[in-house]
């Protein structure tokens, strides 16, 4: 199960997906959409970036073998040194691919989770970035499945989802 909010300049989104279904919700427009997704996380994220167009926040680190994917191309590394991500100190490493440019740190110590990652797309004018910062770790969460789900608020705006390639050929 997956629940990811997203927030900034130009979005304003809550992604769920409860085993089953996956649903995009807008709040500040207050419309939905929903459809029927394979019952794995992986799966899943394959599905919404192929056939959807829609990638989750870092999803690359929600990855079952995260590392290889996200090191799959890469033409070369280096540690950048120390560096501090809302007062936690942690190793700063920067990677090069062929299309991309990206960074991540990782907390020092025991507990080494990734606490920032930034992409730089860099075949794109004006060399684009995306910026991901993680904050708040629990590694012991109580959730439960209404965590998951998508409750419609009052008087939505339910729409589909648009196939990735199509001429408004619509995913169900």
């Amino acid at each position: 199960m997956l629940r990811a909010e997203r927030t900034g300049d130009l979005v304003d989104q809550v992604i769920y997906y409860d085993g089953r279904s996956l649903t995009l919700y807008n709040p500040s427009d207050n419309y939905y959409a929903t459809v029927p997704v394979p019952d794995n996380l992986d799966a899943m994220l394959d599905y919404a970036r192929e056939e959807l167009d829609i990638i989750a926040p870092a999803s690359d680190l929600l990855y079952t073998h995260a590392y290889e994917i996200m090191m799959q191309d890469v033409t070369s590394g280096f540690v950048v040194g120390k560096g501090v991500v809302d007062g936690v100190r942690c190793d700063h490493l920067a990677f090069r691919a062929p299309h991309v440019d990206w960074q991540i740190w990782i907390e020092e110590g025991a507990r080494p989770l990734p606490r920032k990652l930034v992409i730089t797309t860099r075949d794109k004018l004006n060399a684009p970035q995306f910026t991901v910062v993680t904050s708040n770790w629990n590694l012991a969460p109580k959730f439960t499945d209404e965590t998951f789900s998508f409750k419609p608020p009052k008087c939505p705006k339910k729409v589909d989802f648009l196939l990735k390639g199509t001429d408004g050929a619509k995913a169900k």
